[in-house]
């Protein structure tokens, strides 16, 4: 089902067409679609993959891997740039369809007024083994400093991400598609 009134960031359904991953570890210059990010660029040693599979007619990402908290790492990432933002239009949410193991994971969110690479925005979510839909709210997303603003406007969003973090365990979730609703 597609909504009226949102903005697809990127959706896999019905397509046979692979997306593609950037495969480095930092990409804030990557001209990909997605970026792949694990905790190795602070000393980290979480390991872990993001590719596109193909259900029949369906596509989708994956990101799997290991997460460790060990040497103060802990996390795995997929994100995206948003740029295309319609001047005016102001969104609630931000709205998935996912699928894993029944882990915790989070999306994260960054705007234009966080400048350290450690600064998000944060709502977490169950990925359950079946596809489902989640809506988060952005005033539900929790901020990660103090010094941050307490509140986000779809507007300034710059970046969303699928986050595998803070605890040691094995990641497997897969995005079909993600949108500000």
């Amino acid at each position: 089902m597609i909504w009226a009134d949102t903005m697809i960031i990127d959706d896999m359904r019905n397509t046979n067409e692979h997306g593609k991953a950037e495969k480095a570890d930092f990409c804030e210059d990557s001209s990909e679609r997605w970026c792949f990010v694990t905790d190795k660029v602070m000393g980290g040693v979480s390991e872990g993959r993001f590719e596109t599979k193909v259900d029949g007619k369906d596509s989708h990402y994956n990101m799997q891997g290991n997460v460790s908290t060990a040497n103060n790492g802990g996390f795995l990432q997929f994100r995206t740039k948003i740029s295309n933002h319609p001047a005016g239009k102001l969104y609630k949410g931000v709205r998935i369809q996912v699928r894993g193991n029944n882990e915790e994971y989070a999306v994260h969110i960054r705007t234009k007024y966080l400048f350290l690479p450690w600064q998000y925005y944060q709502s977490k979510f169950i990925a359950t083994k079946e596809w489902q839909v989640i809506e988060l709210p952005l005033k539900g997303f929790k901020k990660s400093n103090f010094y941050q603003p307490s509140t986000i406007s779809s507007i300034d969003i710059q970046t969303l991400g699928i986050v595998a973090i803070g605890r040691d365990f094995q990641a497997d979730i897969d995005l079909r598609y993600i949108e500000l609703y």
